[in-house]
């Protein structure tokens, strides 16, 4: 196992002791509320709290965890998959410490996904993601509520992006499968929203989902998946409705998509008696905007509280909507009917590139990578102040990509699965296991 030598810091970065960042600050169990966003993070951010940036930290390497265990080796049988069972998941990634159990994979099946993954068969979906919910007591008593969390995988590099976020906003038509009747249900939604038609459409992607021990497959999309699942886990803990919550985490894509779905999921919340209160929380790295003005007022108006992490460097963010958004000022609201103007949701935390760990680099994409985007929130402060390492493993910044200065001894793009997936059979020889269960 190598062992990567501790990082030597320059003047103009801090070491803060965790006496000094732990000892005067409240317990989580207490002001859970505040850091889900519950006053919008007024006075969290500027300087950031330390309980709040632990828990974006902890939602940031979910949704990190999306990337390090997809198969995307195009030679691999199992490609466009998980590496690992919903029950291993956590154990075999390094975090059987979470707390939480994943109950559902999701999977998502458009033109967008196909043109990054090659071409797959019309109804086998891509992995993109899972939910899970918190089932360690400890940890129950710690975070001071029952989280349910869905977290999105995004694509993998800014030259992605720019290829495939060239479209305009269309009107949101979602409906979903009564479990009753049978027939779908239309939601009406507020008049006006749009969003970017290719979120719209990789949220309403149909797949061939597989149910029960039988294996038997079934056509849903991959709203359908996330909301039922999402509806049968509030029954569950239907009695801890007063410290329930839902937590939804991506980066790039999986941002956008996160936006989205926390949106349509606090949509069907209103529509149910006693279940509007349940908090619905975004945590967003790098997102994209994802619709219209309207859109933006209408996550407001319903409560969806989302908190997007934005590296100052990184285009993503900008794009679509490039050259009409809500920094065009007057402009942009004059011509919000115009299916090309976006307007980001809720607050921004901007996240400058002032660590002493980072080379310079021109690599445009390497500003998306999201290692970095945690890695710089983890020296965050303030807005005027220093990058502070807080003891981050700076060796995960090069987990995909090249920026670590060359004396911190750090291999670039070094994760990969142990063996490139291969397992070694009772016969001797190397092959590829079956997708897992």
């Amino acid at each position: 196992m190598a062992v990567f030598p501790l990082p030597q810091l320059e003047d103009n970065a801090v070491l803060l002791p965790s006496s000094q960042t732990n000892s005067t600050q409240p317990q989580l169990c207490d002001v859970w509320r505040d850091i889900q966003g519950a006053h919008n993070w007024n006075g969290l951010l500027d300087p950031m709290v330390p309980n709040l940036k632990a828990e974006a930290l902890r939602y940031g390497n979910l949704a990190q965890l999306c990337y390090d265990a997809f198969d995307g080796k195009s030679y691999s049988k199992n490609y466009g998959t998980c590496y690992h069972s919903k029950r291993d998941l956590f154990n075999k990634m390094g975090m059987s410490e979470s707390g939480y159990q994943v109950t559902k994979y999701v999977y998502a099946n458009t033109n967008l996904l196909n043109q990054v993954f090659g071409e797959k068969p019309k109804d086998q979906g891509v992995w993109l993601g899972f939910i899970a919910v918190c089932t360690d007591p400890n940890e129950i008593r710690r975070l001071g509520r029952r989280d349910i969390v869905i977290a999105w995988r995004g694509t993998q590099t800014a030259e992605e992006w720019i290829e495939d976020l060239r479209d305009i906003l269309v009107p949101t038509r979602l409906s979903s499968r009564c479990k009753r009747t049978g027939k779908n249900q239309e939601h009406h939604f507020a008049d006006g929203v749009l969003i970017e038609r290719g979120f719209l459409s990789c949220y309403t992607s149909t797949v061939r989902h597989r149910q029960g021990a039988a294996g038997a497959t079934v056509n849903i999309s991959t709203r359908d998946l996330v909301v039922s699942e999402i509806e049968r886990l509030i029954q569950v803990y239907e009695k801890e409705m007063d410290n329930l919550i839902i937590t939804f985490t991506g980066h790039s894509l999986g941002a956008a998509l996160a936006t989205l779905s926390a949106y349509d999921i606090k949509q069907m919340l209103c529509t149910k008696h006693n279940f509007h209160q349940i908090p619905v929380t975004v945590f967003a790295f790098a997102s994209p905007p994802v619709g219209n003005l309207a859109f933006a007022k209408r996550v407001e108006e319903i409560g969806v509280k989302v908190l997007r992490f934005v590296n100052k460097r990184d285009l993503v963010p900008k794009v679509p909507g490039v050259c009409m958004n809500e920094n065009v000022g007057c402009l942009s609201k004059l011509l919000h009917w115009l299916p090309w103007t976006y307007f980001h949701v809720g607050v921004e935390l901007p996240l400058h590139n002032n660590s002493p760990f980072i080379q310079h680099t021109h690599n445009l994409a390497y500003f998306h990578n999201l290692e970095l985007y945690l890695h710089l929130l983890d020296g965050y402060v303030g807005s005027k102040q220093p990058f502070s390492w807080s003891g981050r493993d700076h060796a995960l910044v090069n987990n995909s990509c090249d920026l670590l200065r060359e004396k911190y001894e750090i291999p670039p793009k070094w994760w990969q699965e142990q063996n490139k997936g291969l397992v070694k059979g009772p016969d001797g020889k190397w092959t590829q296991p079956s997708e897992e269960e």
